[in-house]
């Protein structure tokens, strides 16, 4: 991992958001994130596991367990699986999207957008493709 580009990564989006940095653990935590419409709770955390490889690979991405969308669970939201140690969260399944990450282009800010794409149509298999949400 490019610990200095992920740092910096994240300092960006603490312009928008508190951001919860850890290198040791590879991880970045966005803290009041404002869910699309039809989320609940409509603001919560929004978890990002970086790999050792990143930015070649892309982070895996976690919602607060309690997370529903209008009182169901989107197949992108995967209950069953949380970081290691830690099951308050459920893992986000972006990677389904066909998001194609682009380490020479793509950073946590990017990801952050895409994952409000993709949480604004949590039940497309494309949220990206133009039409969609």
């Amino acid at each position: 991992m490019k610990r200095g580009r992920a740092y910096e990564e994240a300092r960006k989006l603490g312009e928008r958001y508190p951001v919860e940095y850890s290198e040791a653990d590879r991880r970045v935590v966005l803290e009041r994130f404002d869910f699309p419409p039809g989320w609940d709770p409509q603001f919560g955390k929004l978890r990002y596991e970086l790999p050792d490889t990143y930015p070649r690979d892309m982070p895996t991405v976690y919602v607060p367990k309690e997370m529903s969308y209008e009182g169901g669970s989107p197949t992108h939201l995967l209950h069953g699986i949380s970081p290691y140690g830690d099951s308050d969260w459920s893992k986000w399944c972006i990677e389904d999207h066909n998001a194609n990450w682009d380490p020479a282009s793509d950073t946590l800010v990017k990801l952050t957008t895409m994952m409000r794409a993709s949480l604004a149509d949590p039940y497309s298999d494309n949220p990206f493709a133009e039409g969609s949400a």
